[in-house]
């Protein structure tokens, strides 16, 4: 029932991977070798080959190895914060060809295996395995670079929580999120898109007190209606969770989510600047684009996008030929790698469709007729069958989800 674009497998079930999980994998990895570039940690620029070392210079001179979820560059300050708990910070960075003095400076970026080879030598290291739930409200609203700015200033609660789902891989790109809609409830699911073992606590209780601490400023009022359910054993100290979460938890849950009211979302945020708002979406834009410049999936979205963005409806949308053209690729080329990311170009153009969908959906003077004329549907009914196939919920649920008082 997904109705924000999230890097979460659709389905998470069996042993295969999922279409959305291969989505993921594809835009991180190519984001790192944008990252390369941008941040000038590349000494020589090859496209599709970052499997010689000599090639790439990364913090402590670690080694990229061709398309590991693990080599993904993430931004180094969740370690330099970490390191500040503990006395000996070269035990933090055992093992993991970090050096102190390079992380001092501003704007590093390190492995997802490096961040995950200091957290669990910090696991071992802690005076108590809960060490990480105050360290991570500590964190809560700080470091999250243009993500933070952008929480803070939005309008509602849910536009913040919506810009959190949609950049959240940026920060942390070896999880994925997923929120989910019905039953009046809004699901928020955290899965780990790599094996992270004994590890798995920390990596996703964190993320649930960030969004913990999110939720309780914006409302003003602790999130007791809320529910946390986790996939894993309770811990033998389970009590030390009463302290840092507002909420019930469940351990031995199916997934990892959070769950709370839907009528949430509507509430207003009383640090709402529109000028502050705006500039913080388009750093937010920004990252994500220099992240993902150099993938085909994200050109060919990039590419979409920009056709489609000053065309009054969806009735006629480019074909893949004209795509592959303007990318200056063959539409066997363009087929071929879209097949490779898991996707296809129709669920591109449908996810367009959308994306545009809950804008207009937003906008309560648009009626449904109108939405469904800019998407290209034949009428209401049409529109709303796509719309419930694409996020679980129909249309004017949706629209009820995020503007209060609305009657149709």
């Amino acid at each position: 029932m997904d109705f924000i674009v999230s890097n979460l497998p659709a389905n998470t079930s069996g042993s295969g991977v999922g279409r959305d999980t291969r989505r993921a994998l594809s835009i991180a990895l190519a984001g790192a070798q944008q990252l390369f570039l941008d941040f000038g940690i590349l000494r020589t620029y090859g496209w599709g080959d970052f499997s010689n070392t000599d090639n790439v210079e990364l913090i402590g001179d670690s080694a990229m190895q061709h398309r590991s979820i693990q080599d993904v560059l993430m931004p180094a300050v969740y370690v330099c914060h970490m390191i500040r708990e503990f006395p000996d910070a070269a035990a933090i960075l055992q093992g993991s060809n970090l050096a102190l003095s390079e992380l001092k400076l501003p704007g590093q970026y390190i492995t997802v295996e490096q961040n995950l080879k200091c957290v669990a030598n910090a696991m071992k290291l802690a005076h108590s395995p809960e060490w990480y739930l105050p360290w991570g409200l500590r964190i809560a609203e700080y470091i999250h670079g243009p993500l933070t700015p952008a929480l803070l200033t939005a309008p509602t609660l849910g536009d913040g929580l919506d810009v959190f789902f949609e950049y959240f891989g940026l920060r942390i790109p070896y999880m994925g999120i997923r929120s989910r809609l019905g039953a009046g409830q809004l699901e928020i699911e955290l899965t780990p898109l790599l094996d992270v073992g004994d590890l798995i606590a920390p990596l996703v209780e964190i993320p649930f007190l960030i969004l913990q601490h999110y939720i309780d400023t914006v409302r003003v009022a602790p999130m007791r209606e809320a529910l946390v359910q986790l996939s894993y054993p309770p811990p033998a100290s389970q009590a030390i969770y009463r302290k840092w979460f507002e909420c019930e938890l469940r351990f031995h849950a199916p997934r990892n989510v959070l769950s709370i009211p839907a009528a949430w979302r509507a509430t207003p945020n009383l640090g709402y600047d529109e000028a502050l708002w705006q500039a913080a979406l388009q750093k937010c834009a920004e990252l994500a684009d220099a992240l993902t410049l150099r993938c085909p999936l994200a050109r060919m979205r990039a590419e979409l996008q920009r056709v489609l963005s000053g065309a009054p409806s969806l009735i006629a949308p480019p074909t893949l030929e004209e795509v592959a053209r303007r990318m200056n690729t063959s539409p066997r080329t363009l087929i071929r790698r879209l097949r490779a990311a898991g996707t296809t170009f129709q669920l591109e153009i449908d996810s367009i469709r959308q994306r545009r969908a809950t804008v207009l959906l937003r906008r309560v003077s648009v009626s449904m007729s109108t939405i469904a004329d800019a998407l290209g549907f034949a009428d209401s009914a049409s529109f709303a069958k796509a719309f419930k196939r694409w996020t679980g919920v129909s249309p004017t649920t949706y629209r009820k989800s995020c503007i209060p008082n609305v009657t149709s």
